[in-house]
């Protein structure tokens, strides 16, 4: 059996929803069962638990073999993870799947890349088999950034292969399944690199509604986050990440996505084709 930590995100939903597509029987550890419900509908089997809590991992851990790991970007994330590392290790758990960020290393100036590398690291020394998966820039980010017909970055003409969190989960779904990916650490992208020039051309294109990319300074980045209930170090992280995207920071492609799971991973226009309505706010 697999325990899927994050089971309400943006790829801990989609993990489970394609583990369930693909025969397997995953258990979903929630804080919240009637949201989790209504997110995963009612074949799936929740444990309600809570990663504050390191004493609720013991019953959900019951009968598992498999993790899937992710949490919530906090201060209090490596924390969380390394308590579900240690509950895993007690229960004799096999094997440990976890999401990571793209160039996780705790030398980055990105808190949020520091505290995942400390994760990966109290992974590597708890013995248990594992596997990493490094994402890039998520394409259901653009959910949250396109608004009034526009996405207002400070990435200026800077490139990135954003990927697609069903893709992410895909490769989830492939090393959960299979052992052959124990001990290996991918980086998923999509399948090409675009400013946002680009995708704001592309989005037009494929929602038949114009959105333009607008250009703000990196300060107006961090007021915004900040004035939408960003925590001030996330923000303050944010800020810094856009001013390395400028700088080519994620103008990488790999090929990982499609090593991992077989197939190509989705291009930006086919996620604008599936998102249309969302991307456009009519659904």
């Amino acid at each position: 059996m697999i325990l899927v930590t994050g089971a309400t995100g943006t790829v801990g939903s989609e993990v489970v929803r394609q583990l369930a597509a693909a025969g397997e029987q995953p258990r979903a550890f929630v804080r919240d069962p009637t949201k989790a419900r209504a997110r995963l509908g009612e074949r799936v089997e929740l444990v309600v638990g809570d990663l504050d809590r390191p004493e609720t991992l013991t019953g959900a851990l019951a009968g598992v073999d498999r993790v899937f790991l992710v949490t919530t970007q906090s201060t209090q994330q490596p924390d969380w993870e390394r308590g579900v590392v240690q509950a895993a290790v007690r229960a004799g758990i096999d094997y440990v799947v976890k999401l990571s960020v793209f160039r996780a290393d705790e030398q980055s100036p990105l808190q949020v890349a520091r505290q995942h590398r400390q994760v990966e690291q109290a992974l590597e020394e708890s013995g248990l088999a594992a596997t990493i998966l490094r994402p890039v820039f998520f394409m259901q980010n653009l959910f949250a950034m396109v608004r009034a017909g526009a996405i207002a970055t400070a990435a200026g003409e800077g490139r990135l292969a954003m990927v697609d969190a069903r893709d992410i989960a895909a490769a989830a779904v492939a090393a959960l399944t299979s052992r052959g990916y124990a001990g290996k650490t991918y980086t998923l992208t999509g399948p090409e690199a675009l400013s946002f020039d680009d995708a704001a051309s592309i989005l037009s294109q494929q929602t038949d509604t114009k959105i333009s990319h607008v250009r703000v300074s990196p300060e107006s980045v961090r007021t915004a986050l900040q004035a939408a209930g960003m925590a001030a170090w996330y923000a303050d992280d944010m800020t810094k990440l856009h001013r390395m995207l400028a700088d080519g920071y994620e103008d990488v492609v790999t090929d990982d996505a499609r090593t991992t799971t077989g197939n190509p991973p989705r291009t930006l226009a086919q996620f604008a084709s599936d998102f249309a309505g969302v991307l456009t706010g009519q659904s």
